[in-house]
Formats: structure tokens, sequence, C-alpha cells
């Protein structure tokens, strides 16, 4: 991650704010990466590496004779992972160089929407794959985001975070420009796909955004863009359990480094 990440990776809940990320999309996250080129062998680089699930599973997959690249701002979650496969490293991936023509996949999830710089960000990821290599972005569209019943007070307080969020440099709707900005960087067989769920108080995702809500709410207030009033209700619908949570589309975007220069 970068400075411009607006969550407190220091948090102490912040692990099992991650956890509720895993539980929500893993899953599809590894059926893609199984699907292109996460097997025995394989060089992969996961950047943003967050609590590390990615990247343990992406071990299992590459084997011993594989290997992954591990980097994040914070790396205290992925550190245990550290092996003969496993390399941890620290690293912005705005400011910092990362190996050049090494990787058969390059995955990341729900980084680059946070970064004013994403357009230089994911030139490096895509410099960083050989020739052949699959690039894998994840990042949300907020479009489709909303409770269920939900109302204005929750309505409001998903707006004034959201636009918070953007004056850091987040951008709500970038997952649906991902693949335009795959084939603009001159990628193969580019496509992508959507995933959203509709999810309730029991589903081990639903903590997600409950503990972003919980984070962000005291500092959006305090920025003005959001009354008090309106962030005590909010988070009493989703302590309550009443409001179900149509989740921002998770659109995956995938493209292939050209095999040769011509």
């Amino acid at each position: 991650m970068t400075s411009s990440y607006v969550y407190d990776q220091g948090w102490s809940e912040e692990r099992a704010r991650l956890a509720g990320i895993e539980s929500l999309w893993d899953t599809g996250t590894r059926e893609l990466l199984a699907r292109h080129g996460a097997q025995p062998g394989a060089s992969a680089l996961e950047v943003g590496a967050g609590g590390g699930s990615v990247v343990e599973w992406l071990a299992t997959q590459v084997g011993a004779s594989g290997r992954v690249l591990a980097t994040d701002l914070d790396t205290r979650f992925v550190e245990p992972l550290a092996s003969e496969v496993v390399e941890i490293r620290r690293a912005d991936v705005v400011a910092d160089e990362l190996p050049e023509g090494e990787f058969d996949i390059v995955h990341t999830r729900l980084l680059l929407e946070h970064l004013p710089a994403r357009d230089a960000a994911l030139d490096r990821l895509v410099r960083a794959l050989r020739p052949g290599g699959w690039l894998i972005v994840e990042d949300y569209d907020w479009t489709a985001f909303g409770f269920d019943p939900g109302g204005d007070a929750e309505s409001r307080a998903t707006s004034a975070i959201l636009a918070f969020m953007a004056n850091a440099g987040f951008d709500p709707t970038f997952g649906r420009r991902v693949t335009s900005a795959f084939a603009a960087r001159g990628l193969t067989d580019v496509r992508g796909e959507g995933r959203s769920l509709v999810i309730d108080a029991d589903d081990p995702g639903f903590p997600f955004f409950a503990l972003s809500l919980e984070q962000l709410a005291p500092v959006v207030v305090q920025a003005g863009l959001l009354s008090e009033e309106d962030a005590a209700a909010a988070r009493a619908g989703l302590d309550a359990g009443t409001n179900r949570i149509i989740t921002p589309t998770l659109v995956a975007a995938l493209g292939r480094k050209p095999s040769t220069s011509g």
C-alpha cells in the first residue's frame, strides 16, 4: 500500500477487517489465478499482500520449484509466510522498483483504486511480467453498493466516506475501467469479469464493511463530511444486523504480455 491509503494499517482490528475481504473474494480470486498461470514451477508476484491468504495459497500452487514475491508497505501479517518459496518485501508500488520481466503471473486486489498514481503503478506491474505472463487486477466498482432495507443515514454515510476517500485519491469506479487500461498498454487476450454478493450479518464477509465504517466514520465526521448522528445511525444499523449489504462489484481484469515485441 502507499501513503494515500486511508485505512490505518496499524489499527487493532485491521487483520479482522482484511479477513472479511478474504472471505468475500478469495474463492473467486483463486479460481482466476489457477486458470491463468498459478501452477507448479511458476513465478508469481502479489502486490499489496494484505493479510496473506492469497500469498499462502499461491505458495501451495507453485510448489517447491516455484517462487512467490509478496510486497506491501505493512508486511507484518505476511512475514510469517516467508520461506524458500515465498519472499516478503516491504515496498511501495508507486515509489519502489519491482523486478522486471520475471513473473508468469502478477496479481493485485483492491489496491490500484486507492492510488492517485495508479497509472504509473500499473505500468510497473506490466513491466514485471515476462513475455506470455498474465496480469490480473481486481478492483471495485462501487456503483451497485447499498443496504437492504437501509435508509437515509446509511446512504449519507456511504456518500460521505466515498467522498473522503476520493479526496485522498481513491477512485470508486476504477474497476470498470481496468480492462481499457490493460488494452491501452498493449496486453493481449484482455477480458474482464465481475462478482457481487448480497450478504447479511451472519456472513463472514460482513465485518469488512462494519469495521471499515467503524474505522473511518470518526475521521469523516472530523473532516466535516458526515454528521455524528448519521454516523451513529449507520453503525447502529450494522451492529443490529438488520441490513443486508449489496457489495460493490469486484471487477477482475485479465491480460497477457505479448510473447514477442513484434
